[in-house]
């Protein structure tokens, strides 16, 4: 493997622990009726939207500051994203258990052999506060 090759590697697999702290659970949800959100408001979120910095700290319109904290909190720029769902697929989420386990299963859309072609992604666990 070439020094380039290794660079590819470390970043892809950098990208993929990022995005596994994506709140994938709030797709399909809708943002807030916000004035500051414009043309968003109100409308569903998807797939890019998670893990999109645009939206870092938009709400759901099921968000309650502390009962139910559904806030975006995404870290990639809109290219970094679209390139990332060029390469990758998302194929199931666990959101949070009760433990604070959470993973995503990712599937390299790009991948040259069939070893790595899925990608289990398992972020830090987070603990509810009960």
């Amino acid at each position: 493997m070439t020094n380039k090759q290794q660079i590819q590697k470390l970043r892809d697999n950098a990208e993929l622990a990022m995005a596994s702290y994506g709140y994938f659970h709030l797709i399909g949800k809708k943002f807030k009726d916000e004035k500051e959100y414009g043309d968003r408001k109100n409308t569903e979120i998807t797939l890019h939207d998670i893990l999109d910095s645009t939206y870092k700290g938009y709400v759901t319109s099921d968000h309650t500051t502390l009962i139910n904290p559904e806030e975006l909190d995404g870290d990639f720029g809109k290219i970094q994203t679209q390139q990332f769902f060029a390469k990758y697929d998302m194929l199931i989420h666990q959101p949070n258990t009760n433990s604070g386990f959470s993973a995503t299963l990712f599937k390299d859309t790009k991948a040259d052999s069939k070893d790595s072609e899925y990608i289990l992604s398992f972020r830090g666990t987070e603990f509810k506060l009960e």
